[in-house]
């Protein structure tokens, strides 16, 4: 052990049998808040946190596949392995909304209504800050999906997922990016299960919309990208099978 990790393991402190695993990630994120840990950073070996938590070194594995799994750490095998805190990952938060649509504890209504209010906040941002290269990057990407036409249902819902991300990097803000991931991601599925609505035309639509977005008109921009929302929504929910649905106020 290096005198860096053994420095490391002076912050924690010995845990309760009783769901140990949870208290050890506790203690990691705590550390993590603090600064002790930072991104990059090697924790302990097994042994050695098991040493120091004094639990079993199964209780440490069942911790950090636990936080590798919340996107917190990531764990390495080999000469060089081990595991390793990781920059930050939006992956479980999009998984745990795929997981309550497919469960029905979040309803298409909810989903699209809070879509929309996020999309609307990113679209604004992006009206102030895009640059010249944003705009490039959404017409190249509109230009590919014109290209596709009606074929490859997967290639054109993979450059939907694209669409959305360049638009939220448009604004700047990688918390919008995170946001628009996890509202985004989840329809790919559904989209695929369904496939496209071949009576819209989502290239025309995308192009109003970055004319908008080019002009700075978010009230307009805002508009075609809610009707375009509305109108996806209407073509689940008619070819979906029913589900659980929870009414939401207007």
């Amino acid at each position: 052990m290096t005198s860096r990790e053994s420095h490391k393991l002076e912050n924690f402190s010995p845990v309760r049998p009783t769901r140990a695993f949870e208290e050890i990630c506790a203690q990691i994120r705590r550390e993590i808040r603090r600064g002790s840990l930072a991104p990059t950073d090697r924790l302990p070996s097994e042994r050695d946190l098991a040493e120091r938590f004094q639990v079993s070194r199964s209780t440490v594995r069942e911790a950090l596949r636990t936080l590798e799994y919340g996107g917190i750490v990531t764990l390495h095998k080999g000469v060089k392995g081990g595991a390793y805190v990781q920059q930050g990952d939006a992956r479980p938060i999009t998984q745990t909304v795929e997981d309550l649509l497919a469960l029905g504890g979040l309803s298409l209504e909810e989903y699209t209504e809070a879509r929309v209010a996020v999309q609307s906040a990113i679209i604004r941002l992006a009206c102030e800050r895009a640059t010249d290269a944003d705009f490039a990057a959404l017409e190249t990407n509109i230009e590919r999906t014109e290209a596709l036409g009606g074929t490859d249902a997967e290639a054109r819902t993979e450059l939907t997922i694209e669409f959305y991300r360049l638009l939220a990097e448009a604004t700047g803000n990688r918390a919008m990016s995170m946001l628009m991931r996890t509202f985004t991601e989840p329809l790919r599925d559904y989209i695929n299960a369904i496939g496209p609505d071949r009576s819209w035309d989502v290239a025309a639509s995308r192009r109003k919309f970055l004319a908008c977005l080019r002009a700075r008109r978010a009230d307009d921009a805002i508009a075609e990208m809610v009707s375009h929302m509305q109108r996806l929504h209407a073509y689940m929910l008619g070819r979906l099978p029913d589900r659980p649905s929870k009414r939401v106020r207007p």
